[in-house]
């Protein structure tokens, strides 16, 4: 249901006239054209809804297979009339050509028509030429070495094709190669966000493997992903002033190409954002998101993380309106529902950081707004992650507790602080995640003191001193936990308390 709701959303966000392979008749709907509608609409939300809805049967029945293998093989189609026009970039309009026209040329090749597919062939050979997309250049240099050598008998022609293939073949091993590395490291940092020496020492390893890959070939693709990993092995150390020095030699190696690859450029810049979020140097931060943001089309992967980067940024230099728009048009946005769940869940907890800010006054908004707010419903909409490898029931459990002391409902805490000791033994290594460790035990003097402040204030002073001593341009921490800065939060939670003892109606 899933990939064919994407799909749907696909066609439809830009406005194929394809329509009519699902049904030409409008005045007489058929099923299939139901059926995209209201995946359209979102009306259904599972295979059994659809099911039932049409056939009044559970989705094993034949009939709903039919349909949904309907449905799927007439959007696919409608997928080959997409205009190459409607591309980000010229790299990109040069890469759906290339897709298309090869498809093309060997659907007429195995049919038969040999000269025209071969003449489409040499069109794809010399777009991917000038575009340097390896595979195509080896799979159209790959028909057009067996044409001219064994169909035409062109020595001089076959020997140029077969001198391209077996260039472009040991280009396409070192991109492979390259592509392997990045893999293997982010298969295990997308999981923990938290720093991690191995991934430090298998980036580095990784890059001084490609080093003389890179000095041999100029492949976009493998100095795009050599430059990642190259990333990777100053951002693990947190020698953001390295990184910035990385980002903008790959900057300039790309922006020397003669066409516009906006993929890498879009990465060096979100890895800038970061640099200068860290570094507390927002003036340029906001320059490089402005930057940004045309490299990504509205909807796409790296729109998100810009968008989410660009966020982060703002709540660290306290322009917690402008943050504020930032999320309202993300959620807003139709592809939201669809993202990866790691990247959902990520705005869900930035959404409550938000919230939290309207709630205690910091963000604009109407006083009707602020009324129609439930903080318990709220609260149980925010993810709670059974196995934290993500590193992300960090901040989850950080403001949860900060909603309750700000609301002044002290007895409600004590769980939270409860949950939080636990997560505190059981899951954050000082070394891994340092601020967070001071931050948590700053929290937890609070009820120790009966949420008195001048006694929050004196048991908490060791740790307060202990989290100015690490600040975020050396933390190792991870820039995705850190939403708001811990300074900025404890400002808030002592302004928050009484002068006054508290005492707790359950125990502690």
């Amino acid at each position: 249901m899933k990939n064919l709701r994407e799909i749907v959303q696909i066609v439809n966000s830009i406005r194929l006239k394809t329509t009519d392979l699902i049904t030409i008749d409008q005045a007489n709907k058929t099923k299939t054209r139901i059926f995209y509608e209201k995946l359209l609409a979102e009306d259904f939300s599972s295979d059994k809804e659809a099911a039932a809805f049409f056939f009044n049967s559970p989705p094993s029945h034949s009939n709903y297979k039919n349909l949904k293998r309907s449905l799927r093989e007439k959007l696919i189609s409608s997928l080959f009339f997409i205009p190459t026009n409607l591309a980000h970039s010229d790299y990109e309009r040069a890469y759906l050509s290339c897709s298309k026209n090869l498809f093309a040329a060997k659907t007429m090749i195995h049919l038969g028509a040999r000269s025209p597919g071969t003449t489409l062939t040499i069109k794809v050979f010399n777009k991917a030429m000038e575009y340097e997309l390896t595979e195509f250049i080896i799979m159209s240099s790959k028909h057009l070495r067996l044409h001219y050598g064994s169909r035409m008998g062109d020595l001089e022609k076959f020997d140029y094709y077969d001198q391209i293939f077996k260039k472009y073949l040991k280009i396409w091993e070192a991109e492979a190669l390259a592509e392997g590395f990045y893999v293997t490291i982010m298969s295990h940092y997308i999981k923990s966000k938290a720093a991690n020496n191995s991934i430090h020492e298998k980036a580095e390893y990784f890059y001084a493997e490609l080093k003389p890959y890179l000095q041999q070939y100029d492949s976009p693709y493998l100095h795009f992903v050599a430059y990642y990993i190259r990333t990777l092995t100053t951002m693990t150390a947190n020698n953001y002033q390295a990184t910035i020095d990385i980002c903008e030699d790959g900057i300039k190696f790309f922006e020397a190409k003669p066409f516009t690859y906006k993929n890498p450029l879009s990465i060096f810049y979100h890895n800038l954002l970061i640099c200068y979020t860290q570094l507390k140097n927002f003036e340029r931060g906001n320059a490089v998101a402005s930057k940004a943001i045309h490299l990504s089309r509205a909807g796409t992967h790296n729109w998100f993380i810009n968008k989410e980067l660009h966020m982060i940024l703002a709540l660290h230099s306290k322009r917690y309106n402008e943050a504020k728009v930032i999320l309202e048009e993300v959620l807003d946005h139709y592809k939201f529902k669809s993202l990866v769940s790691h990247l959902k869940e990520r705005w869900l907890i930035n959404h409550a950081y938000i919230n939290f800010l309207i709630f205690i006054n910091k963000i604009d908004v109407p006083e009707a707004q602020k009324e129609n707010f439930r903080l318990a419903k709220f609260l149980n909409s925010i993810p709670i992650f059974s196995k934290d490898k993500s590193g992300l029931n960090i901040p989850v459990l950080i403001i949860q507790i900060l909603f309750f002391i700000v609301k002044k409902d002290y007895d409600q805490s004590i769980d939270r602080f409860d949950a939080i000791k636990k997560y505190l033994s059981r899951y954050l290594r000082k070394d891994d995640n340092f601020r967070s460790n001071c931050f948590i035990n700053m929290l937890l003097q609070i009820p120790a003191s009966n949420f008195h402040r001048a006694g929050v204030e004196r048991r908490a002073k060791k740790y307060v001193e202990k989290l100015l001593s690490s600040p975020l341009e050396i933390a190792k921490q991870s820039h995705v936990i850190e939403i708001i800065p811990y300074e900025d939060l404890w400002e808030i939670v002592m302004d928050s308390l009484s002068p006054k003892f508290y005492h707790l109606r359950k125990k502690t």
